[in-house]
């Protein structure tokens, strides 16, 4: 293939910016308010705007006071109602985080962006009148991803989806980071109930805006008795959180879980110094406050500032972390794109059962039984493996390339085969071997990102991470930040593919069941059994299109291989895959053996000692 000089240098200049994340920033649109887009809710009359696709939209509506202040740290509490109608026609600040690619903020110039006031939901509706007699439409009600760290709602353009799918759609902002989960017995006391002691916070949001959707989503066209969550990576694991939560019941019906994550954080990792008998988290919050303690000049060192925060009680700690700014409450945190490893669905036992959520899916009637949709990526672990100066270079300091194609693919096979057998197929294993209720699951497979003489992405980042949302919202502008990912050879194939899943998907949100696609043309989709195809991968004609498979993946299966690789150097080497893969999953629940720890050798290298090192 000829390549100009010109165009060589146009896609270089752009290669300059790699980050391989999605890129969502959104270009503001130019809105008004249109009086048929009046709607009542609880709180009081909005007013949306026409949008594209046929669809009105309302930004930025309230279902939660600002948690500000004294409701820092506490669950959300009801909006007070006003008598005017508000304009809804614009998006609010996105909850604080890091800056980074997913803040949908056109200016990353600030270290911390957003804002405490973030509390706000945005609905899409078709603008076309329903026949009389006809059922209100599904809702569907998305989690956007980011690690619980960054990320906002704002990013997420769902007239496509609402409008081509005559679905609503909501999508919502949640409190992130240290300030959606904070747990520590200083925010435990008589005068806060379990909901403000609970520590899951963000997750208290989810569930606010899911009741906000139950009290006023048919004044929108939509049916409050079919609502289903879904969500991406993160937002994945918080559909996991809210089918075990016993507040969220009766709120929705239907899941979606892409790229979820079962991890649950039990309080002794979200509270207990690193060093603890039963050790914490490098950011647990004892952890954070020692550096916060650092940052306010009252210790000059980690050992100082635990002699000072053992001195303090309770209410003076609280009184301290009430003090801190946000721009204060991450200073000093490190992070890569924004994300940083905090706490998060802590096992409270108000908000999220104490018992992991492998146990608690064990029983349907203790946790919130509804059909599931849930899946992964074939090669999730390239989009973060892509950035990694350990696994691929950078040419002129521009071009990627993968040090070792090999080394790549392996490990790339073997972080996001223990996803899929982590969250798909251990997931549907023990939720069909209890429960009535569906589960169907699907590994997205398409690879077919550009191949030039400067980049080959059907290797670099084949089948990753976060690459099929834009699919399923039909947004290829807000993708990858790739220059040449998507061109005139793969776009066909692509765009049939996201109109086949956006057809898969609002099926089942309609019925329960992706059944053959909301025009009952695709292939079926067979749910979860085993001993038959009950996988389906999601691909394009060119490598063999929709099909359903049975290829099982499980952490034993996992296990064997890391066991006999012999493309493994060291020891050491072995060991901490070990850990990372099967002792980091969950804090050693689950999926952890100790006895399977020393027999593959690795007595030598205590565990906790490998998983904090990182």
């Amino acid at each position: 293939m000829k390549i100009s000089v010109k165009v060589l240098l146009v896609m270089v200049a752009g290669l300059a910016i790699y980050t391989f994340w999605p890129s969502t920033t959104q270009e503001a649109v130019p809105r008004l308010a249109d009086t048929n887009a009046i709607r009542e809710t609880s709180s009081g009359p909005i007013m949306g705007s026409a949008d594209t696709n046929n669809t009105y939209a309302w930004l930025g509506i309230p279902f939660a006071t600002p948690p500000v202040g004294d409701a820092r740290w506490r669950a959300p509490r009801a909006v007070e109602r006003w008598t005017d109608t508000q304009e809804t026609i614009a998006f609010r600040d996105p909850c604080v985080q890091l800056s980074g690619p997913l803040d949908g903020l056109p200016d990353d110039s600030g270290r911390v962006v957003g804002s405490e006031d973030c509390l706000y939901l945005n609905v899409w509706s078709p603008s076309s009148q329903q026949d009389p007699g006809d059922k209100q439409r599904p809702v569907m009600f998305w989690l956007h991803g980011g690690g619980n760290t960054i990320g906002t709602a704002n990013t997420y353009p769902g007239s496509k989806l609402a409008g081509g799918e005559e679905i609503v759609l909501v999508t919502i902002n949640y409190r992130l980071g240290f300030f959606g989960w904070m747990s520590h017995p200083a925010l435990r006391g008589v005068e806060r109930d379990l909901l403000d002691a609970s520590g899951n916070y963000a997750n208290l949001d989810m569930i606010a805006a899911l009741t906000w959707v139950r009290d006023n989503i048919a004044n929108f066209g939509g049916d409050p008795e079919n609502v289903t969550i879904f969500g991406e990576s993160a937002g994945g694991r918080n559909v996991y959180n809210l089918m075990a939560s016993p507040l969220a019941k009766g709120l929705f019906h239907k899941a979606i879980s892409q790229s979820g994550s079962v991890a649950t954080t039990p309080r002794w990792r979200a509270e207990n110094y690193q060093d603890a008998e039963q050790p914490g988290q490098k950011l647990s919050s004892s952890e954070w406050l020692v550096l916060q303690l650092q940052n306010a000049g009252r210790a000059t060192d980690p050992m100082a500032a635990r002699a000072v925060l053992d001195s303090m009680s309770d209410q003076q700690i609280q009184t301290f972390m009430y003090s801190r700014s946000a721009d204060q409450i991450l200073e000093g945190i490190v992070a890569g794109a924004g994300m940083y490893p905090a706490p998060q669905g802590i096992r409270d036992g108000t908000v999220l059962p104490e018992e992991t959520l492998y146990s608690v899916f064990e029983n349907p009637e203790n946790y919130n039984s509804v059909p599931l949709i849930t899946g992964s990526n074939r090669d999730e672990a390239k989009l973060f493996m892509a950035q990694s100066p350990d696994f691929v270079e950078r040419r002129f300091g521009i071009l990627p390339r993968i040090k070792n194609e090999l080394a790549y693919n392996s490990m790339s096979a073997y972080i996001s085969d223990n996803w899929k057998a982590m969250a798909v197929d251990g997931v549907a294993n023990i939720i069909t071997a209890n429960n009535s209720n569906p589960v169907f699951a699907y590994r997205w497979d398409w690879d077919e990102g550009s191949n030039s003489m400067l980049v080959d992405y059907s290797t670099l980042l084949g089948a990753a991470h976060g690459l099929e949302v834009s699919y399923v919202f039909d947004d290829f502008d807000g993708g990858i930040i790739a220059p040449g990912l998507y061109n005139q050879d793969n776009s066909p194939g692509r765009d049939v593919l996201a109109a086949q899943m956006r057809s898969y998907w609002s099926e089942f949100a309609r019925t329960g069941t992706p059944g053959k696609g909301r025009e009952g043309v695709l292939p079926p989709w067979q749910s979860w059994k085993t001993g038959q195809p009950n996988l389906m991968l999601l691909d394009t004609a060119a490598d063999d299109g929709l099909r359903m498979v049975e290829q099982p993946m499980t952490t034993s299966m996992l296990k064997l291989r890391l066991a006999e690789d012999a493309g493994i150097s060291t020891l050491l080497a072995r060991c901490t895959l070990h850990v990372q893969l099967f002792l980091q999953a969950n804090a050693g629940a689950d999926v952890w053996s100790e006895a399977e720890y020393k027999a593959l050798g690795c007595s030598e290298f205590p565990p906790w000692l490998l998983e904090v090192s990182r």
